[in-house]
């Protein structure tokens, strides 16, 4: 019988007929599989996107929605039927809605959402600093997790110039905001309107296009139609309409860039109430103490190169000779014995970032280095001395003329203790040299208190080594000065000239310092009207251990500088967000890469805005000017150069001569606006009629009501001034994004 054959075209007829049985290749199938899943994913995101309330809150997330959008695209290139999008050709975008009501009746004014005007400064804070959730969440709250740490097991830490973003106002609500591409806000400002007409030239007068048909780009937002847009997808805009009270009271008027353009003042801290009694005094002054950089910084002496080692036997050996010598009376210390002992321990010096610093390098001076103290010495527990002295101008240099040492006593918890203090040294020196001058006016030192005097200074590096240890803090004001003059090196200082350092820089004097934050008066009647070393001593103390005590509210009150958002925007801009390189919860401050526009008059520019380079200015002295029209071509999506954030104030005169030609240039803006810009740009757009007005008739009316004034206020200039007043504070505001009514398919 003959072995049947099988012929291996037949075997391949075979697995082309099973392969097409089964519905095609195995990789066309695969595909097909990873292409279906791919749209379902996109429809997911899309549907979060465009139904609920807060979209999508992820910027993971929302990237992923757009990548697979992209790729849909490119897929359908040969086919590009929007009835066969899973986002139906609408792109979604971030928007500020109403948290209640899903839509408005803007044909009545009285359906238009009553707002403040801050609340509409803390949604552009929440737009530009809120970081986007991690968490994936569609309800857009926040879950708590666990926080990533960094290699050193802390925290990554954010930059300091990034601000927390205030609560939203109760009535709004965010929806996308992890979609944040851009931001625009659009001063509208009516000079000369009559206060007791309504004025064509403000939103809720346009609605009136709406309802009687006309075709203008207000009906095409409040009439929530389908724009073409020059994005690839046809989107419909969503209009949040505001009633804004954009100020308090009648004291007086504010203009929309003052309420909107600044951060608002920190709120005083209660510190002080509730550290004064559980503080640990010693704690606290470690906490005030300089970093080796900030020491470095206010040249302060330290030890150049490393320190020479000795054994315990020759450190205790040398601190037991201090000891004794000591405690030997001052006038009858030896000082070639002084000299010797000090040339034992003394050390090389540098001064930090001092270059300048002459350093004095005779034989007899030399510098210190406080001592360690023994472990099995008691007590363990550091102390606190706070040093001043008073110097003279030598041939060569600036010498040493008194040192006043005191130490502070931890009190019973009796009332008066909390500050008390005990004399440890208060000695005059004889200066090596000739003095010059013995700057009695400063230092309180004269030319008859140093006659009799025989104390050097190494006696006086003799003392305080046996006195203070290198675990002790030592208390001074600029106390670089005192330790250069003392030839001493110790590395843990609290100097009140940098604790009590202004936010601008500035150092304060301590006779300042104790005037106003301890009502002393000092530094008025030691000598010849000089110092005195020993109640500057007392004056530093006092003002560190309050500090200590009551924590960074006990400083000297500056006037608030009021931050401006455009400043801090920019500082914020693609900045490194996080240590560990995450940026997935960035906000749109730190993820923006785009540049800063300012478009308005040239005061407003000087006043408002941040000239140092980082934006760019453009001078708009009227909504009729040429350059009005930057404002939404800045805004252009299919631009590279777009801005990432816009703010812009536009003039309008209101007069009834040329009210129509700024009417039809508000139309022709709001209509580029409407169809250029893109939908990841929220807008805001808001009206103020007659601050000017407003504001010079308080001016007259204060000086008019003086009891001095000689001028009379009439009823009738009242009447007409709270009508103004009332105008300029009753503005209209529209939020303007991109609308989450999905297209029906045709």
């Amino acid at each position: 019988m003959s072995e049947q054959v099988q012929s291996p075209f037949r075997v391949e007829e075979s697995a082309a007929a099973k392969q097409e049985l089964l519905g095609g290749p195995p990789m066309q199938k695969k595909k097909h599989k990873k292409r279906k899943a791919s749209n379902g994913r996109l429809k997911k995101l899309w549907r979060r996107a465009t139904t609920q309330s807060k979209g999508i809150t992820s910027r993971k997330e929302w990237n992923e929605m757009l990548e697979l959008h992209s790729d849909w695209k490119t897929s359908h290139q040969d086919n590009p039927d929007v009835s066969d999008d899973p986002m139906m050709g609408s792109l979604p975008g971030p928007a500020v809605i109403l948290s209640k009501e899903p839509s408005q009746d803007f044909t009545n004014m009285k359906n238009w959402q009553a707002t403040e005007g801050s609340d509409h400064r803390d949604i552009i804070l929440n737009l530009i600093f809120r970081q986007s959730s991690s968490d994936g969440a569609g309800d857009g709250i926040q879950k708590k997790k666990k926080r990533k740490l960094g290699a050193s097991g802390r925290e990554p830490m954010r930059q300091s110039y990034l601000i927390n973003a205030p609560t939203l106002p109760s009535w709004s609500n965010i929806r996308n905001l992890s979609g944040m591409g851009g931001l625009a806000v659009i001063e509208i400002c009516i000079e000369d309107c009559d206060p007791g007409s309504p004025c064509p030239l403000m939103p809720s007068e346009r609605v009136k296009d709406v309802t009687d048909g006309k075709k203008s780009p207000w009906t095409t937002l409040f009439g929530n139609t389908n724009i073409d847009t020059n994005s690839d997808s046809k989107v419909q805009r969503s209009i949040t309409a505001c009633k804004v009270k954009l100020f308090q009271g009648n004291k007086h008027p504010r203009c929309l860039s003052d309420v909107l353009m600044f951060l608002p003042p920190p709120v005083a801290s209660s510190e002080h109430d509730t550290k004064k009694q559980s503080v640990d005094v010693i704690d606290a002054i470690y906490d005030l103490r300089l970093t080796p950089k900030q020491m470095r910084s206010e040249g302060y002496p330290f030890i150049s190169g490393q320190e020479e080692s000795s054994t315990d036997d020759n450190k205790e050996s040398v601190e037991i000779k201090i000891s004794a010598y000591s405690k030997s009376d001052v006038d009858e210390m030896s000082t070639d014995v002084a000299l010797d002992l000090i040339k034992t321990v003394s050390v090389e010096v540098s001064f930090g970032d001092d270059d300048e610093h002459v350093v004095d390098h005779t034989e007899c001076e030399h510098y210190v280095k406080t001592f360690s103290r023994n472990k099995d010495a008691s007590p363990r527990r550091p102390k606190i001395f706070a040093i001043d002295c008073e110097m003279v101008q030598t041939k060569a240099n600036m010498e040493l003329a008194r040192v006043s040492v005191i130490e502070y006593v931890e009190g019973d918890g009796n009332e008066g203790d909390e500050e008390k203090n005990i004399l440890v040294l208060d000695e005059l020196v004889k200066p090596r040299r000739d003095v010059l001058d013995y700057l009695t006016h400063y230092s309180g030192v004269t030319a008859k208190m140093l006659v009799d005097v025989k104390t050097r200074i190494e006696s006086i590096q003799l003392l305080l080594l046996s006195s203070i240890h290198e675990e002790d803090v030592i208390i001074g004001h600029s106390a670089e000065n005192d330790l250069r003059a003392l030839r001493l090196v110790h590395n843990n200082i609290v100097d009140t000239s940098v604790v009590f350092r202004g936010d601008n820089g500035r150092k304060y004097s301590l006779k300042h310092l104790s005037n106003v934050l301890l009502q002393r008066q000092i530094q008025n009647g030691c000598g010849s009207s000089g110092h005195c070393s020993r109640e500057d001593a007392e004056a530093s103390l006092i003002l560190a251990l309050r500090r200590a005590k009551h924590g960074s509210s006990f400083r000297l009150k500056e006037s608030v500088k009021h931050q401006n958002v455009l400043d801090v925007f920019q500082k914020a801009k693609g900045g490194d967000h996080t240590s560990d390189g995450n940026s997935s919860e960035s906000s749109f401050a730190e993820r923006n890469e785009r540049s800063s526009v300012c478009i308005g008059p040239n005061d407003w520019l000087t006043g408002r805005s941040v000239g140092n380079g980082s934006q760019h200015l453009l001078s708009c002295e009227s909504i009729l000017s040429s350059m009005a029209m930057a404002v939404p071509s800045w805004l252009a999506s299919k631009k590279p150069s777009r801005a990432g954030m816009l703010w812009a104030k536009l003039i309008c005169e209101g007069s009834r001569e040329g009210f129509k030609n700024e009417l039809k240039k508000q139309d022709e803006i709001i209509d580029s606006l409407v169809t250029n810009v893109s939908t990841d740009t929220p807008i805001l757009v808001i009206f103020q009629r007659n601050y000017l007005k407003a504001n010079a008739l308080t001016r007259q009316r204060k000086a008019a009501t003086n009891p001095k004034a000689t001028c009379v206020w009439s009823a009738c200039q009242e009447e007409e001034w709270k009508q103004y007043m009332s105008s300029c504070r009753n503005c209209e505001a529209l939020w303007i994004g991109s609308s989450c009514q999905q297209q029906t398919k045709s």
